[in-house]
């Protein structure tokens, strides 16, 4: 292999600045999943150790090297208990990739789109809804006191629970994956002073749950069947298609919204 230069007796190869390159853009990458988390103090601890590591190794400092190779593993294990949501995020980014759907059928990328269909398919006949969706699964109080589904996603359940003569219209039905876990389920009004008066109570509702949770609340207006949505305590009003797919793929990807 062509070598480029030395480091004091070290040669250092174009296949060594390769695999440099990669790692250091895998680093990145997954601290630009895990920034503004919880997780991303952590993260960058386990860089700080490993990094001591390789020096310890180096110098032949073989006490300092044994201990931190002790903690490495411990972080190791914690970090995989502890952060199980954030990294079920960075499978789900890459499984979210454009060349990885390619060569697989993504069943997680068609329930989104039969999700995105059916809502406009209720926007278009002006029937009211209020759909919330979790990347992680959660919302134990609110799904227990709601109707279990527990069915396939598809715009036939999603139209037969919001039909006006069925007994589970009122309230929002919780997505998890490609299932409908739960209907009927009734979300926490927002209590935020400053909202706009004329908004209704499903609105409120899903401001309300977007304010306690991390999950994604889509609202289609019964009056003017207009789409918006709710997430970390902003409502987006008045949404189109493209703009509604953007935003579901980016926050199933784990990506600021």
């Amino acid at each position: 292999m062509l070598e480029l230069f030395n480091i004091d007796f070290i040669p250092v190869t174009l296949l060594d600045m390769i695999d440099i390159i990669f790692v250091t853009s895998i680093i990145y990458g997954i601290y630009s999943l895990f920034r503004n988390s919880r997780a991303s103090q952590m993260l960058l601890g386990m860089i700080v150790l490993l990094l001591a590591g390789v020096i310890a190794q180096v110098l032949n400092l073989r006490a300092l090297a044994w201990l931190i190779g002790s903690f490495q593993t411990v972080w190791v294990i914690l970090f995989a208990i502890v952060f199980q949501p954030e990294l079920r995020r960075i499978l789900m980014y890459i499984g979210q990739n454009p060349v990885i759907r390619k060569f697989m059928n993504d069943p997680g990328s068609n329930a989104s789109e039969e999700l995105i269909y059916s809502v406009f398919e209720l926007s278009r006949k002006r029937v009211g809804a209020l759909i919330v969706v979790m990347r992680d699964l959660g919302l134990k109080v609110i799904i227990e006191k709601g109707v279990a589904i527990n069915g396939q996603l598809s715009n036939q359940l999603i139209s037969s629970i919001f039909n006006v003569s069925s007994p589970l219209h009122d309230g929002a039905i919780v997505i998890y994956q490609d299932k409908i876990i739960a209907a009927k389920c009734i979300l926490p009004l927002s209590e935020t002073v400053d909202v706009d008066p004329t908004i209704g109570t499903r609105h409120l509702a899903a401001l309300g749950l977007s304010e306690e949770s991390d999950a994604l609340i889509i609202i289609i207006s019964e009056e003017s069947g207009k789409v918006s949505t709710a997430i970390n305590g902003v409502l987006s009003r008045g949404i189109n298609e493209p703009s509604l797919r953007t935003e579901l793929y980016k926050y199933l990807s784990g990506r600021d919204v």
